[in-house]
């Protein structure tokens, strides 16, 4: 025989907020997820681990010397070509295998802390930095990362040659944070080294044109001089300096091998689309004007042998180099 259970209202208000309760999992969302910003140190001085050898394997990889090669140790000679490979991508120099290094290293995935869709004070605070730095963000500093914001980030992901993603990853974030605060208002144009002042990038020939400013892939511009010349050119440092920054072809890079070169008051000479480095030459190397640092090729975005050229002032933003390289040429 079947009997009729009397239910209280106290009873059916229980099992419906439980029902409720159990459904809220499978309610979708379309905000998306935004991974909050980390500061782990995933190796630093001290350590002896399989993560050091990586990160010294990645450091040797990225053109820096490691003392006493991948063994392991994270001893002083570790940590300070951890501070070099930071200060060559504008990153802290804190001597830490920190998430952005971490991030840049290829040692962890490039996840995002600020995508497209998100919003609020963080995407304010990036678009504002963006802007510091020159980068235009379309719709401005409005706190929405739509399409003119993910547009915003590539940008400046191409101009310092850092992975593109559209998105606001550890790494892009501290380059971008420590760009901006770098960047001090009012202050007057650097002036560009005087003509006659450098070395020709080889041996001298006018196979050049002033292409300053024309139209590139993805809306860029073109912020160099390109020099046409045979694949195997040897290319000379044209003032004496430091190479700060070197840079190893990889898939979807738009430099190819690259070298910077920064001279005492910072500005710094730019070499892309090489097709090797000069023995010895890397982060650190003292070079004089005249030194043979690498060789003209066509990797990264080239379709012929040349090099891609550029001058920053003072660290600061590129100028014509047209000018400067002609005079140099005798052209």
């Amino acid at each position: 025989m079947l009997h009729r259970v009397r239910q209280s209202p106290r009873m059916l208000l229980t099992v419906a907020l439980l029902l409720v309760s159990l459904m809220l999992p499978l309610v979708a969302t379309t905000a998306p997820v935004v991974a909050a910003p980390s500061s782990n140190i995933i190796a630093k001085k001290g350590d002896r681990s399989p993560t050091v050898v990586q990160l010294q394997q990645r450091l040797i990889a990225a053109g820096i010397t490691v003392k006493g090669g991948a063994d392991g140790i994270f001893g002083s000679g570790t940590e300070a070509a951890v501070r070099a490979y930071q200060r060559a991508w504008g990153l802290t120099d804190n001597g830490t295998a920190d998430t952005p290094t971490a991030t840049l290293l290829g040692m962890l995935p490039r996840t995002p802390i600020l995508a497209k869709g998100a919003t609020g004070s963080s995407v304010q605070q990036m678009q504002q930095q963006l802007i510091t730095v020159g980068i235009t963000v379309k719709g401005g500093a409005d706190g929405w990362f739509g399409s003119g914001t993910a547009a915003a980030v590539t940008a400046f992901q191409k101009g310092r040659y850092l992975p593109i993603s559209g998105s606001l990853d550890a790494a892009t974030a501290a380059i971008l944070a420590n760009a901006a605060a770098r960047v001090k208002p009012s202050t007057p144009s650097a002036p560009a080294p005087a003509a006659g002042s450098i070395l020709f990038p080889m041996s001298k020939h006018c196979k050049f044109w002033d292409t300053w400013g024309a139209p590139r892939s993805g809306g860029r511009r073109h912020q160099g001089v390109d020099i046409l010349a045979s694949s195997g050119t040897p290319l000379y440092a044209v003032q004496t300096g430091t190479i700060t920054k070197r840079q190893s072809d990889y898939r979807g890079s738009l430099a190819g091998n690259a070298l910077w070169l920064t001279v005492g008051d910072g500005t710094y000479y730019f070499y892309a689309h090489l097709s090797g480095f000069a023995n010895g030459i890397g982060v650190g190397s003292k070079v004089t004007a005249g030194t043979i640092i690498g060789y003209v090729g066509k990797t990264g975005n080239a379709s012929i042998p040349h090099l891609h050229f550029e001058v920053h002032p003072r660290g600061g933003a590129p100028v014509n180099p047209y000018p400067i390289v002609k005079a140099a040429a005798g052209c």
